[in-house]
C-alpha cells in the first residue's frame, strides 16, 4: 500500500486465538509481515460483549499497570478511548478498598495507576484496532483442528481449519488459552508431549453485574492470606456505571451459583465495604451469577523442549494459565506479544525467531508463576495434609509479617502494590530495608483493627 512500510518478511503469519495474546501478537506481526490472518473459533461480537468459548469473561478481570503501559505504547491512545467510554483510570492507593488478614488497608497516595474495564470492552478496543491494519484480517467462526508441516514435521506450514480448509503460513502464533489443543498437535506430529506443570489451590469464582450508585473507591479487594483463610473478592466500577462482583474460595469452599446462596457467601467475609456496595445494589437483568471452576495454574515447559518446530511459537495463556485472583494473565499475554515483536526484529532469520521468542516467553513466566503457585501450593497443602509442608513455611512465616506492615506502613504498601503490579521485581520485597522492617518492625506490631479509608480520598 502507498505509504505503507515494507515487510520484513514475505508470506502469511497465522494467529490462534482472538483474546488480548492473540489481538496483541497480530498488531506486533502488522510490522514484520505482509499478511497476517487471525483466526478465532467463537463468534465475535459487533459492539463490546462477550466472546464465545470463554467462561471466564464474566469474572472480574485486571490489566496490572505494566501491562497497561505496554499495550499503550502498542495502541496510542487506547487508556484515553477507555476512559472515554467510562472506564475509570484511578490511584491504586487512594481509591481502593483494600482489606487483608491484617485489617484495613488505610488509603495512601500508591503511585500506580489501575485501570477498572469489562474484558470485553478491552477486547473490542483492542479488536476494532487490530481490524484497521490494513495487513490484518480478523475471522471469527474458524476453529483450527490441526497444524500443517513440511514433509519431514521440523516446521510448521500453516494450519488447518474445521471444514478442511487450509491457511498457508511463514509463522504460526498459538495464543488459543487456556484450554490450547497445542500438545496434542505436537504429539499427534510426532513430538514427545511437552512437560507440564499443574498447581490447583481447588479455587472457584462466582459473579455478578450490579447496578449500584458510585462509592467513595472504584475497585475493593479482600485477599485474605493462605492457607486457613480461603475466601476473598474483587469487585470493580466499570463502564456504564455497573459494578463486576467475584467472589472466590479456595481449597474446595466453593461460592455457590445461586443469587440467595452468592449474598449470603459474600456477606460471611465481614467487608463493610462490600456489604454497603451489595446493599445498594441491584443485579443487571438476564445476567444472574457465573460460575468458574477450571483455575489451576498451568504450565507447559515448551523452551524445555529439546526438539521444538520452526515457525511456531506459544504465548499468553497456552504456555501459562494463572490462578486468576493474581490478575496476571493478561498483562503477561502482552509481554509475550512484545517479546515475539523484539525475536522478529533482532534477526532476518524467521527459522531463528520461534526458539528465541519461546525462551523469551519462559523467562517472563518464570516471576509471575512462582507469585502465583506460592499462595495456591499453601492452599493446596493445607486442602490434602491439613499443614503445610516444612520448606513451605519459612515462605509463609515472611509473607504474613510482611502483610501486616502493608497494613502498617505506607511505604512497604507502595512497594507491595508497585510488584503486585509486576513495576518493580519480587525482589523489592525482599531488600535489605524491607528484610529490617519484617524482622524487627512487625515483631513490634499487636493485633491489627481494621482501619477507615481516609476521608475525601476522591
Amino acid at each position: 500500500m502507498p505509504g505503507q512500510r515494507r515487510s520484513r518478511f514475505p508470506g502469511r503469519a497465522v494467529v490462534i486465538g482472538g483474546g488480548i495474546g492473540g489481538l496483541t501478537a497480530a498488531r506486533v506481526l502488522a510490522d514484520h509481515f505482509e499478511d497476517i490472518v487471525l483466526v478465532e473459533a467463537g463468534v465475535l461480537p459487533p459492539v463490546a460483549g462477550p466472546r464465545g468459548g470463554v467462561p471466564q469473561a464474566r469474572h472480574v478481570h485486571g490489566m496490572l499497570a505494566r501491562g497497561a503501559r505496554h499495550l499503550e505504547t502498542m495502541f496510542p491512545g487506547l487508556q484515553a478511548e477507555l476512559i472515554a467510554a467510562g472506564a475509570p483510570l484511578f490511584d491504586h492507593g487512594l481509591l481502593a478498598s483494600t482489606t487483608v488478614f491484617a485489617g484495613r488497608v488505610p488509603r495512601t497516595q500508591a503511585g500506580v495507576q489501575a485501570h477498572a474495564f469489562s474484558r470485553d470492552l478491552l477486547e473490542w478496543s483492542l479488536r476494532q484496532r487490530v481490524a484497521k491494519q490494513p495487513r490484518v484480517t480478523v475471522r471469527d467462526r474458524s476453529q483450527v483442528t490441526g497444524l500443517c508441516w513440511n514433509g519431514t514435521a521440523t516446521r510448521v506450514a500453516g494450519v488447518r481449519l474445521v471444514g478442511g480448509e487450509v491457511l498457508d503460513a511463514a509463522l504460526v502464533v498459538d495464543a488459543s488459552g487456556r484450554f490450547s489443543k497445542l500438545p496434542q498437535w505436537l504429539v499427534a506430529a510426532g513430538y514427545p508431549r511437552p512437560a507440564e506443570k499443574v498447581v490447583d489451590a481447588g479455587l472457584a469464582y462466582a459473579t455478578v453485574v450490579l447496578d449500584a450508585p458510585s462509592r467513595d473507591f472504584e475497585a475493593l479487594q479482600h485477599m485474605n492470606s493462605a492457607p486457613d483463610r480461603p475466601r476473598g473478592t474483587f469487585a470493580v466500577h466499570v463502564e456504564g456505571g455497573r459494578w463486576i462482583v467475584t467472589v472466590f474460595g479456595a481449597g474446595g469452599d466453593h461460592p455457590p451459583t445461586d443469587e440467595r446462596g452468592w449474598r449470603e457467601f459474600a456477606g460471611n467475609l465481614g467487608n463493610a465495604d462490600l456489604d454497603a456496595l451489595l446493599e445498594s445494589a441491584t443485579p443487571v437483568p438476564g445476567l444472574g451469577v457465573h460460575g468458574f471452576k477450571r483455575t489451576e495454574n498451568r504450565r507447559n515447559e515448551y523452551a524445555a523442549m529439546r526438539r521444538w518446530p520452526r515457525r511456531l511459537v506459544a504465548i499468553g495463556d497456552s504456555v501459562a494459565a494463572f490462578d486468576p485472583v493474581f490478575g496476571q494473565g493478561m498483562t503477561v499475554s502482552v509481554l509475550h506479544a512484545e517479546a515475539l515483536g523484539e525475536a522478529l526484529a533482532r534477526t532476518d532469520d524467521l527459522d531463528a525467531v520461534a526458539r528465541r521468542a519461546q525462551r523469551r516467553v519462559a523467562a517472563i513466566v518464570r516471576t509471575p508463576w512462582l507469585m502465583s503457585v506460592s499462595e495456591d501450593l499453601a492452599w493446596h497443602y493445607y486442602r490434602e495434609r491439613g499443614a503445610l509442608p516444612l520448606w513451605l513455611r519459612p515462605a509463609q512465616w515472611y509473607k504474613r509479617r510482611l502483610i501486616r506492615l502493608v497494613v502498617a506502613d505506607p511505604e512497604v504498601f507502595r512497594v507491595f502494590i508497585s510488584v503486585y503490579h509486576m513495576v518493580k521485581s519480587p525482589t523489592a520485597l525482599g531488600s535489605p530495608r524491607m528484610l529490617a522492617k519484617v524482622f524487627f518492625k512487625a515483631r513490634r506490631i499487636g493485633p491489627v483493627k481494621p482501619v477507615a479509608g481516609v476521608e475525601g480520598a476522591r
